[in-house]
């Protein structure tokens, strides 16, 4: 299933699907699960936000997302690449979309792109965020929050999620210029 998001100009779809052999010791479903459907749906809610739709009235943008290896930070990795499609498709665009993961321990220890395993630890043993901002605007596009954390640290953790993604922002950007011959955002 495509999910979408509709808006005056136009309309972002977006489908998200783990490939079967993506994940270690899991059973890939032909269907788009209830996972990659909550993931379809943030990817399209944050990317309309960003696309500018009025350029393409009655008009829909298509997101498809085939994730082929699951280290963990899928849904910043998925965001981040769906940004980057985007700018190489020369669809225009606010800014960048770039997304960070961090998994938060009870014992105050944060982690900054934790793999798969990490990033799947039980809620009751601390927390996990996805951050996606556009770094230019300074603009948070999509915030995910799995586990409870006290107030304090939830700021703590969204801080460096920041920090990891303006980190992030610069390597992408280096990047585009070096490919595409152009500054984004």
């Amino acid at each position: 299933a495509v999910v979408s998001t509709q808006s005056t100009g136009g309309k972002v779809m977006c489908e998200f699907k783990y490939m079967p052999f993506s994940r270690a010791n899991t059973y890939s479903e032909p269907r788009q699960t209830f996972e990659e459907k909550v993931i379809s749906k943030t990817i399209a809610e944050a990317m309309e936000g960003v696309i500018i739709l009025s350029k393409f009235p009655k008009s829909e943008v298509l997101i498809s997302i085939q994730m082929i290896q699951d280290d963990g930070g899928t849904l910043s990795l998925a965001m981040t690449a769906a940004s980057v499609a985007l700018i190489d498709a020369k669809i225009e665009v606010r800014d960048l979309v770039i997304g960070c993961t961090i998994r938060f321990y009870n014992g105050g220890r944060i982690l900054v792109d934790p793999t798969a395993e990490e990033e799947h630890t039980k809620t009751s043993e601390g927390a996990g965020f996805h951050l996606a901002v556009m770094p230019s605007l300074s603009q948070v596009t999509a915030l995910k929050q799995a586990g409870k954390i006290e107030q304090a640290q939830a700021r703590e953790c969204i801080e460096a999620c920041w920090e990891g993604c303006l980190r992030i922002a610069t390597a992408v950007k280096k990047l585009l210029e070096e490919t595409l011959g152009e500054q984004p955002g």
